[in-house]
């Protein structure tokens, strides 16, 4: 597999028409983020687009061809795994079913959103809370910060300025402190990825419905389609509020390297479904 050029990349877009999920494929193809590989530049049967902040990975292409098996047999450890063609859930199982954890995500869509109703839900903000959109200050800021609330945030940007300049993104400050805050995750000529996050602290006030509903409308004002993509079913009671329309679930696969680490996490979310239901 060779790295393809980010003004070559066009050429695998074919590859990868059974991605229909997010838009993440679209941003990488675009080539304003992340990274391709192909089995060959002039004539690909396989690819692979890559988020390597993320060790995420979108394979596309022919299952059966040799370059894809030898891709996924020197597959790194700890990478996720979206399908972008058919065949490919068969090879991964066959190459690493004992080491592979299937996990669903919900996927939406944005076309039944009511602008008029997130406006509303923008402007309810309990006493003391103000929204303000992402200037260069608070994106740097953000990425400043070493948190489980702001790490997710700009990971697919160069830096704070590259982030203004071709994203956006809102906070909800309670005086100085960002408490919420909503940003494009991954961001393309069609439409965006959304990543929110509210501190501990600030949950359970209605934050994170009014700074997504803000993004949601600024987005929507651009011509770009706000995508939701969920991971949890709390993500997925958020996106139901908003208002948009779910489109099943499809699966990320995540590769440990281990038999028993395989094992004891999926051990683990057994007890968080029973737990949980």
């Amino acid at each position: 597999m060779i790295p393809i050029a980010q003004d070559d990349r066009g050429k695998l877009a074919g590859l990868f028409q059974g991605y229909t999920w997010n838009y993440l494929a679209d941003a990488i193809l675009e080539g304003v983020m992340g990274r391709a590989i192909a089995d060959d530049a002039g004539d690909p049967r396989v690819a692979v687009l890559q988020a390597p902040n993320l060790k995420l990975n979108i394979v596309g292409g022919d299952a059966g061809h040799p370059a894809a098996r030898k891709y996924l047999e020197q597959l790194p450890v700890k990478s996720a795994l979206f399908l972008g063609a058919d065949g490919w859930e068969e090879l991964v199982q066959s190459i690493h079913g004992n080491k592979m954890i299937e996990m669903p995500r919900y996927a939406f869509t944005s076309e039944a959103l009511d602008l008029a109703y997130l406006r509303s839900l923008a402007s309810r903000l309990p006493d003391g809370y103000r929204p303000v959109q992402m200037d260069l200050d608070l994106a740097r800021r953000l990425g400043a910060e070493e948190s489980r609330f702001a790490e997710d945030h700009m990971v697919n940007f160069d830096s704070p300025e590259d982030f203004v300049a071709r994203g956006f993104g809102f906070c909800l400050l309670r005086g100085d402190q960002i408490a919420s805050v909503a940003t494009t995750f991954a961001i393309c000529s069609k439409g965006i990825e959304i990543q929110i996050n509210t501190r501990e602290e600030h949950r359970r006030k209605g934050l994170a419905t009014a700074v997504a509903a803000h993004l949601i409308l600024h987005s929507l004002e651009q011509g770009l389609d706000p995508n939701w993509d969920a991971a949890n079913e709390s993500s997925v009671g958020l996106a139901t509020k908003l208002g948009y329309t779910p489109q099943g679930t499809y699966p990320m696969l995540f590769y440990t390297g281990s038999r028993l680490l395989t094992s004891v996490v999926r051990a683990g979310l057994k007890v968080k479904e029973m737990v949980e239901g």
